[in-house]
């Protein structure tokens, strides 16, 4: 079965890609993480994953108001749809596998991320960059519910490690 079609509209004048009313780039995956790796290595890994997470964390949660916004849709269903589009946009396969909004947490597998099929013999945490996206788009649920609480997400496991998948964890900043 052929997963959806995500529609992209083009603007004859300028060029500009947008899905869902939010403008794109579309580029080859290897160019992307060839960049990535760079900024990695000339920050180093701890200094680049907390860069990342803190842009990934606001740009998830942007996305996740604007997608509401656009597709009529609330609460829960904007992480899951969120996690679906990641999945259409070639970044991996993305599921949450439970998710306690009440707890403020979150277990999200992926397979076959772009940054493994890039680099497969890495190692451990070539995925980070997704943790900030799960922990915004889960944020954004929590501020729909009415509650305010940092949240922050951890690569647990990874594919670039010979872990069968990655695993990401979701849960508040202070918590256990």
């Amino acid at each position: 079965m052929a997963a959806p079609a995500v529609p992209i509209d083009v603007d004859a004048g300028t060029g500009a890609w947008t899905t869902d009313g939010m403008a794109m780039i579309y580029m080859p995956r290897h160019f992307f993480v060839g960049n990535h790796q760079a900024v990695e290595t000339a920050l180093g890994a701890a200094r680049h994953a907390e860069l990342l997470h803190e842009a990934g964390h606001a740009a998830a949660f942007t996305w996740c108001e604007e997608a509401a916004r656009a597709g009529g849709l609330a609460g829960l269903d904007v992480f899951h749809h969120y996690l679906a589009r990641l999945s259409q946009r070639g970044w991996g396969r993305f599921r949450a596998l439970d998710v306690d909004t009440a707890a403020g947490r979150a277990l999200v597998r992926v397979d076959h991320s772009v940054f493994v099929a890039e680099s497969p013999e890495a190692g451990d945490g070539l995925c980070t960059l997704f943790a900030g996206w799960f922990a915004g788009a889960l944020a954004w649920v929590d501020t729909q519910n009415g509650v305010q609480r940092a949240l922050t997400g951890r690569e647990t496991q990874c594919a670039g490690a010979g872990a069968g998948h990655c695993l990401f964890e979701v849960a508040p900043r202070d918590g256990p």
